[in-house]
């Protein structure tokens, strides 16, 4: 019996399989990388503490600014730092936007009836969309959200719950790591150094600190504070104790200065100057004065919120009329003038 011949490999098959393969693992790593976020570099914050404490309708991105229009549906729409060429860049309602690397960050405010992301209904939550190139709009927590920044590669924001009532959590940039960082009403608006300074509404509305990876908080100082905002070594915030007058922390000589007799229904800070809401029901007016209390001057009669600035422009709106949006050059002696995208 003759014995059987041994079958010569297929080369052929064998490359045509490898080659095969090699396609399957390289669509594979493409996938992979396409999705991949830039990781953003250390101290990176998505907006500053006065634009989040004003709703973060505006935030300033290198030659760009985004923003909140507001005469259309509250859609994000974005421009030249100057305020001209203004573009519709996405079609949903939202607010407290937070920029950096190749991504906007933002909460989604429609609701029914509206239509977002091809879904009609309500979809409340926070999101990320590219800047350019990608029309893909990806989310990162399906849930109606308050206050969101982003730290260095961690979104941290507020939720609703209807058993647990507001609470802060937070997630990773890519979607990743979603957890509850603690079961309290914190507004996490006032980053320094990664750490947000927070009033404690559970110890008397002290000003406090809190570690956003951890969830552990302590005192910082005993002030009653409303709205902390940051910027150059000073915490500015409304005062508890003294009918909502502007005061300002020395974090490093550890001194408190007052810096308003009104008292004050929101404020924020450009540079060397202030803007704020002056309380009144006779003498209702917007102000700017230096950082340090000196020099106010008015810019605008009538009831005012939602103060954001930029490095030309600080924008508000309309307090009874709120699709009406204001902006002022900033610099002493300008006044406002409408603002109409």
């Amino acid at each position: 019996m003759a014995a059987k011949r041994k079958k010569k490999p297929n080369l052929k098959a064998f490359l045509i399989a490898g080659i095969v393969m090699a396609l399957i693992v390289f669509a594979a790593v493409a996938s992979w990388w396409s999705r991949r976020i830039e990781p953003n570099p250390p101290g990176t914050v998505g907006n500053t503490s006065g634009n989040l404490n004003n709703r973060g309708l505006f935030v300033e991105d290198g030659n760009e600014i985004y923003f909140i229009n507001t005469y259309d549906h509250n859609y994000i729409y974005k421009m030249r730092l100057d305020g001209t060429d203004a573009s519709l860049f996405m079609d949903v309602s939202a607010s407290y936007l937070n920029s950096a690397g190749d991504y906007i960050y933002f909460n989604q405010e429609n609701s029914g009836g509206e239509t977002a992301f091809g879904l009609a209904g309500s979809i409340h939550g926070v999101y990320r969309k590219k800047k350019t190139g990608d029309k893909i709009t990806n989310g990162i927590e399906r849930a109606v959200a308050g206050v969101l920044v982003l730290i260095d590669n961690t979104l941290v924001f507020q939720t609703g719950d209807s058993e647990l009532g507001t609470t802060l959590q937070r997630a990773g940039i890519d979607g990743s790591d979603k957890q509850m960082v603690c079961e309290a009403y914190i507004n996490p608006a006032c980053v320094i150094n990664g750490t947000i300074y927070f009033p404690d509404y559970n110890n008397n509305h002290y000003l406090s600190v809190l570690n956003p990876l951890t969830g552990i908080s302590q005192l910082y100082i005993k002030e009653r504070v409303h709205n902390p905002t940051y910027q150059n070594g000073y915490i500015y915030y409304m005062s508890v104790d003294n009918n909502y007058a502007l005061y300002r922390y020395n974090m490093s000589a550890n001194t408190i200065e007052r810096l308003t007799d009104d008292r004050v229904d929101t404020f924020n800070i450009n540079g060397d100057h202030i803007y704020y809401q002056k309380n009144s029901t006779t003498e209702p007016m917007l102000i700017r004065m230096r950082a340090n209390g000196e020099a106010k001057e008015i810019v605008a009669n009538g009831y005012f919120t939602d103060i954001n600035t930029t490095s030309y422009y600080t924008y508000f709106r309309d307090f009874t009329e709120p699709e009406k949006m204001y902006r002022v050059a900033n610099g002493e002696g300008s006044m406002a003038e409408r603002f109409i995208p």
